[in-house]
């Protein structure tokens, strides 16, 4: 190694421990599968990198195609990898026909057309405009967070580096020029490859890759870290047991929704399921549990991105409606009130019934959200003296045609604008009134 080579297995020497990160990272998380697509990236190029140093196949045209193979492979799963990572598998038709395109000409440029400069061109422009698509894809997407902004800055910063990088050093690369015709005139291959390994531009390309491969790969552990903060973020902002929010979470959302003026009218629902101790008493914890998940899915049926719903505490519920009155958030509660009266959990026998008590309240004149809380759990409580099963509302609701009993279960997610706009608010005196559904005879599994 007295010739300097000792240096050049630096970059191989570290994409090999960056791999081994990256397949701990996996192996600890198998969901983060963009571990295991970034691990196998850094162990290909170290495979590559060392295919061409060791010069192993000899022979110079295996050794050229088959380095360009992995090497490919290398920027391809990289690329998947990110892309995955977005949620978005699958690297398209572009980049795959890019990977195979660079892979023939490097063969056509060695057993049809000898020429090493022609195959530098090929491999490094075509990896830079690789990079350059995969940032354009993840410019595409949704996601705007700033890790994600420092990935595609990063891609596309490294995907343009193999321009830049190509043009400045060939023009300094002369001798590149004549290995070729070196080769051909019988020249030692041992001397070509110390030609090679003396021009700038293998000199700054073995630099480069390695500083670059380091900042890119801890970009990529930081988008792997950011990712796991924001999930731990959100298991803590969320029920795991309906996929509702927790108080904390619906006391933030439902904040910045009370103050904002093109959210009203503002209306809550609070909940609170009947006798929900006796189920849990009768049927046991999981019955209470399977409830309990089946009424956070009904109420995620009933909202949209700019409502608020929470599981308060045990078997009690509220949902803020933005651009909803109270005669829309009644018929809201009327629908979840009715589904309830449908559902049959199926470890509960036939006649085991589900309901809940209701309690509808919009939001005043500068009312604040504590206020509005109590308001809202004072009609469920009334609901609940008056019998159970039942809503109650701050104002008076309009008439109830009675329905038939063998009525078919109402849909969910029926949209409330209609319900905001058709409906204008009455000046009623605000006097609590307690109202009932007739209960339906046929049920629904769920």
């Amino acid at each position: 190694m007295s010739d300097g080579r000792l240096s050049i297995f630096a970059g191989p020497i570290v994409s090999v421990l960056i791999a081994v990160v990256f397949l701990l990272v996996w192996l600890h998380d198998r969901e983060r599968r963009c571990g295991l697509y970034f691990a196998s990236a850094f162990c290909a190029y170290a495979l590559a990198a060392l295919i061409q140093i060791t010069g192993i196949p000899r022979e110079a045209g295996p050794n050229a195609v088959v380095s360009a193979i992995v090497y490919t492979f290398a920027v391809l799963t990289l690329v998947e990898g990110v892309l995955v990572r977005f949620g978005r598998a699958g690297s398209g038709r572009l980049l795959l026909f890019m990977a195979c395109a660079i892979v023939a000409l490097v063969f056509y440029f060695f057993y049809f057309d000898r020429d090493l400069v022609a195959r530098i061109y090929v491999q490094n422009l075509g990896y830079g405009a690789m990079f350059v698509v995969a940032a354009v894809k993840m410019f595409a997407m949704e996601r705007r967070r700033p890790i994600d902004r420092l990935l595609f800055w990063t891609f596309l910063l490294f995907g343009l580096h193999f321009f830049i990088r190509t043009g400045l050093t060939m023009r300094m690369s002369g001798d590149l020029f004549e290995i070729d015709r070196m080769r051909e005139n019988g020249a030692n291959p041992a001397d070509l490859a110390a030609l090679f390994r003396a021009t700038p531009f293998w000199q700054v390309l073995n630099f480069s890759l390695l500083i670059s491969a380091f900042l890119l790969a801890l970009a990529l552990l930081g988008s792997i870290a950011a990712d796991a903060i924001d999930e731990i973020r959100r298991e803590g902002r969320s029920d795991a047991l309906t996929g509702l929010g927790t108080r904390r979470d619906f006391m933030e959302r439902a904040r910045a929704i009370l103050v904002d003026p093109g959210a009203r009218p503002v209306t809550l629902i609070a909940l609170d399921m009947d006798r929900f101790k006796q189920i849990n008493d009768d049927f046991g914890p999981s019955s209470g549990d399977r409830l309990l998940s089946v009424v956070g899915r009904l109420i995620l049926q009933e909202t949209s991105p700019r409502d608020a719903a929470a599981r308060m505490d045990g078997e009690e519920f509220v949902i803020l409606l933005a651009r909803t009155n109270r005669v829309g958030a009644s018929r809201v509660a009327d629908r979840l009130r009715a589904e309830l009266d449908f559902a049959r959990l199926s470890v509960l026998p036939p006649h085991a019934t589900v309901t809940a008590s209701f309690g509808v309240a919009e939001q005043r004149e500068g009312e604040s959200l504590d206020s509005l809380l109590r308001r809202a759990g004072g009609l469920v409580a009334m609901a609940k003296t008056e019998g159970r099963d039942g809503l109650a509302t701050d104002a008076p609701a309009p008439e109830q045609k009675p329905e038939p009993q063998n009525r078919k279960p109402p849909e969910a997610g029926v949209p409330r604008e209609a319900d905001a706009q058709d409906d204008t608010q009455d000046d009623a005196p605000d006097a609590p009134e307690t109202r009932s559904l007739p209960r339906p005879s046929g049920r629904r599994m769920l």
